[in-house]
């Protein structure tokens, strides 16, 4: 048995805090994808942070809930919570001199130095949680809430996407070719298509610079970089997942399914392959 615990909660766990049960069984159900990155042909159990029914699966897999004594794969390295802290992405964005203009940490709405749109983001959260939009000195209500929980907050400009990328890949391994990021307007995660028309080299060179630089903290894992196109050209590294990511999913199901396109969502399109019923799909 390949077992396989699916900590999709860990970035609220490293935040100190409990994945909302609403949260938890809304993407519990994703977890089940990752069966595909098991081996082939070998029996899978996978541990999730609430209960998915199992025949809302289209593949063989057993669910469990919780974590288990030991896992072959997991999701998120416990220890990784430094790697993942959206500071720790952004100290080394700044440190290549890729950085938006204006990007910082802040403790205080006073902090805020962009005239312009600007995003507020917790140091640890997924899939556009834990965040709030503002412009110039016009601070919204939930400012003051994520301040009051997190104590520090990445704010940066918010910019137009023309495209949301990302590229995955492993510390000791290499990494697979970019990706697009399928995101609502306000970034949040919709699925991956894996054809690019772009090469985008200056993505690649900085996953190999993020690979040395979670290597000199001492991780070792898989992990993927998040970046977008916008009216000014790439912005190349956004935030780090040291972890795996759902690009590591969809490149296996490229591989496995000949899949082009892994969407997450209750409806699947017309003519696609369900996996979960009522959450992924493949075409």
């Amino acid at each position: 048995m390949f077992i396989i615990h699916a900590n999709l909660d860990a970035e609220a766990r490293w935040a100190g805090r409990a994945l909302p049960t609403k949260v938890a069984e809304r993407v519990s159900p994703f977890a089940a994808l990752l069966a595909f990155l098991a081996p082939p042909g070998d029996p899978v159990e996978i541990w999730a942070p609430a209960e998915v029914d199992p025949a809302r699966l289209t593949f063989p897999a057993t669910m469990r809930v919780g974590t288990p004594p030991y896992a072959e794969l997991e999701w998120a390295q416990p220890a990784a919570k430094h790697v993942n802290d959206r500071r720790f992405a952004l100290g080394l964005a700044q440190q290549l001199g890729c950085a938006l203009p204006g990007a910082r940490v802040i403790a205080s709405p006073g902090d805020i130095a962009i005239a312009g749109p600007w995003v507020a983001k917790a140091p640890w959260t997924t899939a556009g949680r834990d965040r709030c939009f503002g412009t110039g000195r016009e601070f919204p209500p939930e400012l003051a809430g994520l301040l009051a929980t997190h104590g520090e907050l990445v704010v940066e400009p918010w910019l137009e996407r023309v495209l949301d990328l990302a590229i995955c890949g492993d510390t000791e391994a290499g990494y697979r070719p970019p990706h697009r990021l399928v995101t609502s307007s306000r970034g949040t995660f919709r699925g991956i298509e894996l054809a690019l028309a772009e090469p985008y080299d200056a993505l690649i060179r900085v996953a190999g610079e993020v690979a040395k630089a979670l290597r000199a903290t001492g991780y070792r894992g898989p992990f993927g970089v998040d970046a977008f196109v916008h009216a000014g050209g790439l912005h190349p590294l956004c935030e780090i997942n040291a972890r795996l990511t759902f690009g590591h999913v969809a490149h296996a199901l490229g591989s496995r399914r000949g899949a082009r396109t892994l969407g997450l969502g209750p409806v699947a399109p017309a003519g696609s392959t369900v996996l979960v019923e009522g959450a992924a799909w493949i075409t």
